[in-house]
């Protein structure tokens, strides 16, 4: 899947955490709302960073085909794993589910 024409809303500079907190607008008009390694791959050539990219929330408008996405870019992956919640980062591929044991 492609991901169509890409345009930032919003940026916020959280220097505190060390993060830039963005959010765009996704027009995808040839397909369904676009997977998050889609979204990733298209960011990482528009932003032209090497950094760690987050996906937080997609959301398609109803009956439309737009797209809202929140992203965090982080500069490196260990303040990304400190500070986004455990799900988020299996949901981006930054960990590994582990395996439960049976004893």
């Amino acid at each position: 899947m492609s991901v169509g024409s890409i345009k930032l809303v919003h940026e916020r500079v959280n220097r505190v955490i060390g993060r830039r907190e963005l959010l765009f607008t996704i027009t995808h008009e040839t397909t369904g709302t676009p997977s998050k390694k889609d979204i990733v791959s298209q960011l990482q050539s528009v932003l032209g960073t090497q950094g760690v990219i987050i996906v937080r929330k997609v959301s398609t408008r109803y009956g439309q085909r737009v797209s809202d996405v929140l992203v965090h870019v982080y500069d490196n992956e260990i303040v990304a794993k400190a500070f986004e919640p455990r799900y988020i980062l299996k949901r981006n591929g930054l960990i590994q589910e582990e395996a439960k044991k049976e004893g």
